[in-house]
């Protein structure tokens, strides 16, 4: 009836509005590096904006434990199975903690080599290179906050996740500014001060989390002393749902890259990566709604699923979709209103405003469709159904999005609006494929 149906709207609206504000914070360091940088001029914006890049691509890895973790964490909730939740979680953290060590280590070794291979010279090399070396070597921390956000996230409990972000941003805005300009008495190191600013302010953001986990402020406290021999019954069940998502976060951020180099190759090269700069981070914060969505819904419907209540699961799956996508088409409103106000707040030069500006309204209606593939990508993978997204992202990202820019830009002659074209295109076809495959309903599974 309507009102069980307001209550589950009410439900998922209490899961996601903090996960929609903490992710938002969580953009906003992307935003406050380019911004502040920006400073320094656009070769400057476009070595952090390609560095960035690179480091989701190699960070998007971790989804495969993320996903893994939110998924078991909220049936084995949802299951009130609290000994293998904790277990669940202990394995995790440590699973995240050895793998993101030896991400670190080969991310610094290959910085400035795949760099180069896409395009970056001179100064936006120079300037890139020694930010990426030091994301990657303090990568254990964003690593760390993540998967502790999942773990929240799986029991439901959004709040803390978001009080932790409160503390890492304002830290982040303070840290940056001071190391990137040499203020109140901190060294004076550039473009690398804006790394170093998300390291300082990541690290207290995973003790914090770890802290809260440990010492009962959360749904379950999770036992201390843990285990430190890794239970690999439980990592293979987190993995087998996981990997499938980790695979398609390396391919959807690969995409992402090598349009970086597609752009490189354009008529006005600095002008096109910086405005693709900018549209990836407008990006970041536009999405965010769907990927909270995302998180509630997997959380919802994982914890059915536990308890082994279908009905109830497709009731959270759909109400879930539909909220989600109520809140898209608004920001999506509220960007194209303010389109030339967005790009002039990154830059000055005039012609990454109006490139920018193109940029932005393809970029807007590609959000829509988007964010239909994850919210309801984050409905399958409460039942542990990712392999058919990660398909769908090869067929929309590379199938689609990488060679129709290509062609567009210089067969077509359209340059730089050639890639704004075609990754609405990509973006649409992949909505459509994964809402379809939603409907089908073979995500209606308990895995515990």
């Amino acid at each position: 009836g309507l009102s069980q149906q307001q209550s589950i709207l009410r439900q998922v609206w209490w899961i996601a509005w903090p996960v929609v504000i903490a992710s938002l914070l969580d953009a906003a360091e992307g935003m406050i590096d380019i911004f502040m940088v920006g400073k320094i001029g656009p070769e400057a914006i476009s070595g952090v904006g390609m560095s960035r890049q690179i480091v989701f691509v190699m960070m998007v890895v971790m989804m495969s434990i993320t996903a893994g973790s939110r998924t078991l964490i909220a049936q084995f909730y949802g299951a009130r199975r609290f000994d293998d939740l904790s277990r669940a979680a202990q394995q995790s953290i440590a699973l995240a903690f050895l793998f993101s060590l030896f991400l670190g280590a080969f991310g610094v070794l290959i910085s400035e080599e795949v760099l180069s291979l896409l395009g970056a010279r001179g100064d936006v090399l120079s300037y890139a290179t020694p930010y990426l070396r030091l994301y990657f070597g303090g990568c254990v921390f964003l690593v760390l906050n993540f998967v502790i956000g999942s773990i929240f996230g799986g029991m439901g409990d959004t709040r803390t996740p978001l009080k932790i972000s409160i503390v890492i941003i304002i830290l982040k805005v303070f840290a940056t500014y001071g190391l990137l300009f040499g203020a109140w008495g901190l060294p004076k190191m550039g473009i690398s001060g804006a790394a170093m600013g998300t390291i300082v302010s990541r690290s207290v953001g995973v003790v914090l989390g770890i802290y809260f986990l440990t010492q009962g402020y959360t749904r379950v406290r999770i036992s201390w002393p843990w285990r430190l021999k890794l239970e690999w019954v439980m990592i293979r069940k987190m993995m087998a749902i996981g990997i499938p998502s980790g695979i398609t976060g390396f391919f959807r951020n690969g995409a992402r890259v090598l349009l970086y180099r597609v752009a490189a190759m354009t008529s006005n090269p600095t002008a096109s990566i910086a405005s693709l700069t900018i549209g990836f981070q407008v990006r970041l914060v536009t999405i965010m709604p769907a990927l909270a969505f995302s998180v509630a819904a997997t959380a919802l419907v994982g914890q059915r699923l536990g308890a082994r209540e279908i009905p109830a699961a497709e009731r959270y799956g759909v109400d879930t979709i539909r909220l989600c996508m109520i809140v898209i088409s608004g920001i999506g409103a509220c960007a194209l209103f303010f389109a030339s106000e967005i790009v002039s707040a990154f830059t000055d030069a005039p012609v990454v405003i109006e490139l920018g500006y193109t940029m932005l309204w393809f970029f807007t209606f590609a959000q829509f469709f988007s964010s239909l593939s994850i919210v309801t990508g984050g409905v399958m993978a409460g039942g542990g159904e990712t392999r058919p997204p990660l398909y769908y992202t090869m067929v929309g990202q590379w199938g689609i999005m990488l060679p129709v820019s290509y062609i567009l830009s210089f067969t077509s002659g359209l340059d730089a609006t050639g890639i704004w074209i075609a990754w609405f295109l990509g973006g649409f076809t992949q909505g459509l494929l994964t809402y379809r495959r939603y409907l089908k309903g073979f995500w209606k599974v308990s895995l515990i």
